[in-house]
């Protein structure tokens, strides 16, 4: 696996990928021709459609240019989903008519799913980030089944604004920038949040630089209100002074970085994009103390159980555990349950590193994932060279921007930009043609 590690800098805002098309296979272990070990019946090939969430802080542009529409939508559309979850599933078309991806699973699951899964395994995305995300930590899976069964016998409703636990899953999540994309993860090393403090003048910084990043959250989150406005009105004071001096630009494509290995003028510019989309929220000050990524097109990041994160902006593709349970730690005007998320936070939060695909052959190239069962291919399509690509299994194709045909099984779908397919069954050579670029992950 070829990974490479940024540290922290500033992307370019162009799109960087153009035409994709991404292909999700999960239960498939063959690329080009290699061998499988899960071999059913006849191969099926059926067309999706999938749900949109308007959440706030997506954007009215991104999906709507995806589907090649010339205009905005009428409201934020922040997420597709591909999957099976209850909140959201996708839709299948059968030949009996159209169904819930969810019911149709059930009606048969050992068909449809690969050995050693209970349900459909992953739920996948498309991220159309506006406006900053709320801090967020998801539980292990001990955690979420514990969280769950005591919510339950607690009878709070599964609806319920206090609701933590949604299911019995763990969440780990792995996102592939579409678009420049920045983000934030974990706690920064102490040396980071002493310099931090000492060039902005943040007393309050300086005396959590020591503690662990359960420490630093609880520490946070226990200030009154009076001493949470003082530390926020002093590091906005701050930010907006630092700017003024050093102003922080977004087109400098050489990510201006110090030594150290991140850069106080992005810092300084995370502070005031937080304090105007979240006024008065001390999660601020926990995203002070949060690493800053920012992932060029292609580059991919992992985030664990137990570790902070929270997305700012950009376009990603998004692919995990088809969970929806979330603790929040700020930037949000939801449900803050500080105990539990104390209980499921990790003590050591370092910054990921940011993977980049190995090749595999000529036009498909590979990212690993949190289970070693499950990997992520990319493979690349152009008009004048289609792609022949072996799969087993149970397949979520999508396509992201531009035209494709997903030929195989003794089907033919063309898809458009938000359209996807769904294969299942034995081993099929799909042929993919087009203009696109298509991402297919895997579990073996």
């Amino acid at each position: 696996m070829l990974t490479r590690t940024i540290l922290r800098g500033r992307p370019p805002k162009t799109l960087g990928i153009a035409g994709v098309t991404a292909i999700i296979a999960l239960g498939c272990d063959c690329v080009a021709g290699t061998g499988c070990g899960w071999m059913m019946g006849m191969g099926q090939l059926l067309k999706m459609v999938n749900p949109v969430q308007n959440y706030a802080w997506g954007t009215r542009d991104t999906l709507a240019r995806l589907r090649g529409e010339n205009k905005p939508a009428s409201e934020p559309e922040a997420e597709l989903w591909v999957g099976a979850h209850a909140k959201a599933p996708s839709s299948v078309l059968t030949a009996g008519g159209t169904k819930s991806l969810a019911d149709w699973v059930d009606e048969d699951p050992e068909t449809v799913l690969p050995e050693g899964t209970s349900g459909f395994p992953f739920l996948f995305k498309i991220l159309a980030i506006d406006s900053p995300l709320s801090l967020q930590v998801h539980p292990s899976e001990q955690q979420a089944v514990e969280g769950f069964e005591k919510e339950n016998r607690a009878g709070i409703a599964l609806g319920a604004n206090e609701r933590n636990y949604k299911d019995d899953r763990s969440k780990p999540e792995t996102v592939i920038a579409y678009s420049p994309v920045r983000l934030l993860t974990g706690i920064r090393p102490a040396a980071e949040l002493k310099r931090i403090a000492k060039e902005l003048n943040l007393t309050w910084l300086a005396e959590l630089a020591d503690y662990d990043a359960a420490e630093i959250i609880k520490a946070i989150f226990a200030k009154d209100e009076t001493s949470s406005a003082l530390a926020l009105d002093a590091t906005v004071n701050a930010a907006m002074d630092w700017s003024l001096a050093h102003p922080f630009d977004e087109d400098d494509a050489a990510y201006r970085r110090d030594r150290e290995g991140f850069d106080l003028d992005a810092v300084a510019d995370l502070i005031l994009l937080l304090h105007d989309a979240y006024p008065g929220d001390r999660g601020t000050l926990v995203a002070v103390a949060m690493n800053q990524l920012f992932l060029k097109p292609g580059e991919s990041a992992h985030t664990p159980h137990g570790q902070v994160h929270a997305y700012l902006q950009g376009t990603a593709i998004e692919i995990m555990n088809p969970s929806d349970n979330v603790m929040r730690a700020g930037l949000t005007p939801k449900h803050i349950d500080i105990k539990e998320l104390l209980s499921v936070v990790v003590a050591d939060q370092p910054a990921p590193d940011l993977v980049l695909p190995a090749e595999q052959q000529p036009g498909v190239a590979r990212y690993g994932l949190w289970d070693s069962h499950m990997h992520v291919d990319h493979v690349a399509v152009s008009p004048d060279t289609p792609v022949e690509y072996t799969c087993d299994g149970l397949s979520a194709i999508l396509c992201v921007e531009g035209d494709v045909e997903v030929a195989g099984a003794g089907e033919r779908i063309d898809l458009r930009g938000t359209e996807s397919a769904l294969h299942i069954g034995s081993r099929d050579v799909l042929t993919l043609s087009g203009n696109g670029q298509v991402y297919t992950a895997v579990r073996t």
